[in-house]
C-alpha cells in the first residue's frame, strides 16, 4: 500500500477510536512510524487528510443512496437498505460524531454533506412512496415527506445519541441495530398488520 493511502487508513482508524479533536498529524505519523515531514509531503494539514477521508466516505454512501433499478417493496428490503447505510456511517463514524465542528471548519465538507443529507431524505422518500404504491404503507404524501426527513435526521445523529445513552463498552453492532430499529418504529404505525408482524420478527432477530 502506498504511503499516501496508509496515511488515510491510519488517520481514519485513529479518528474513529480516539476522536478527531484528540488526534494530531504527529500522532498519525507516530502510529505509522514515519516522520512528520513524510506525512506533510503527501498532505499539508490534518484538514486535507479529513477532506480525503470524506471523499472516500462520500463515494461509498452515494453507492448506497443512488443504487439503480432497485425496488424496495418489502420490510426486508427497507431493513437491508438501512443496514447498508448504517454500515457506512459506522465505518466513518468520526465524521458523524464531530459533524457540526467539521462542517464549520471545512467549507467544502459542509456543502458536500448537505447534499448527502438531501440524498438521504430523497431516498427514504422514494422507498416509502414505493411502499405506499404497493399498498404496504398507509400514509399521505405530506406524512411520507415528514417521515423521510425524520429518517434522515435519525440516521445522521443516531451515533451522537447512542454515545449519550449507552455505556462506552456497549457493542457497536448493537448500537447499529438499535438505530435501524428506531427508524423502522417510526414507520410501523403506517404499515399493514402483516408487515407490522414482520417488523416484530425482524426486531427480535436484530436486537
Amino acid at each position: 500500500m502506498k504511503t499516501k493511502d496508509r496515511i488515510i487508513e491510519t488517520a481514519l482508524y485513529l479518528f474513529n477510536e480516539e476522536g478527531e479533536p484528540n488526534v494530531t498529524t504527529n500522532h498519525i505519523a507516530d502510529e505509522m512510524d514515519i516522520s512528520p515531514g513524510n506525512l506533510y509531503y503527501h498532505y499539508r494539514s490534518k484538514d486535507d487528510i479529513i477532506w480525503q477521508i470524506f471523499l472516500n466516505y462520500e463515494k461509498k454512501i452515494k453507492q448506497v443512496l443512488l443504487q439503480k433499478d432497485v425496488n424496495y417493496t418489502s420490510m426486508e428490503d427497507m431493513w437491508f437498505y438501512l443496514h447498508m447505510v448504517f454500515e457506512v456511517i459506522a465505518e466513518y463514524r468520526f465524521l458523524y460524531r464531530n459533524l457540526i465542528q467539521l462542517m464549520n471548519r471545512i467549507e467544502f465538507l459542509k456543502r458536500h454533506f448537505r447534499h448527502i443529507l438531501a440524498l438521504k431524505s430523497q431516498t427514504a422518500l422514494n422507498i416509502m412512496t414505493s411502499l405506499a404504491d404497493e399498498e404496504l404503507l398507509n400514509a399521505d404524501k405530506s406524512t411520507i415527506a415528514s417521515l423521510a426527513d425524520q429518517i434522515a435526521l435519525t440516521a445522521t445523529f443516531w451515533l451522537n445519541y447512542s454515545i449519550a445513552i449507552y455505556d462506552d463498552d456497549f457493542d457497536e453492532e448493537k448500537k447499529l441495530s438499535h438505530g435501524i430499529f428506531h427508524i423502522m418504529r417510526m414507520v410501523a404505525p403506517f404499515l399493514t398488520e402483516n408487515d407490522k408482524s414482520l417488523l416484530d420478527e425482524l426486531s427480535a432477530q436484530y436486537l
